[in-house]
C-alpha cells in the first residue's frame, strides 16, 4: 500500500482497494453497476455496465438522491 492509499485509509477508514474488494463481493450478482471516481489528475472517470444508457443515468440519479437524503439526517 503506497502513501496515498494509507492516507485515504486513515481519513476514511478504508483504502480504495479495500472498498473495491468489498464492493466486488456486494455486487457480484448485480445487473447494473455504475462507478464514479476522481483520478490523481482531478479528472472524473465513470465506468458502468448497463442494459441501456437510460438505466445508468437513472441509477446515478438515485445515488444522488440517496446521498442528499443522508446529508439531511
Amino acid at each position: 500500500m503506497d502513501f496515498a492509499e494509507m492516507k485515504r485509509k486513515k481519513e476514511r477508514g478504508v483504502s480504495n482497494e479495500e472498498f473495491m474488494d468489498q464492493a466486488k463481493d456486494y455486487f457480484k450478482d448485480a445487473d447494473c453497476i455504475v462507478t464514479v471516481g476522481i483520478n490523481s489528475e482531478g479528472l472524473i472517470e465513470t465506468l458502468y455496465t448497463h442494459s441501456t444508457d437510460l438505466q445508468a443515468i437513472g441509477m446515478m440519479e438515485i445515488a444522488k438522491e440517496q446521498l442528499i437524503d443522508e446529508m439531511e439526517v
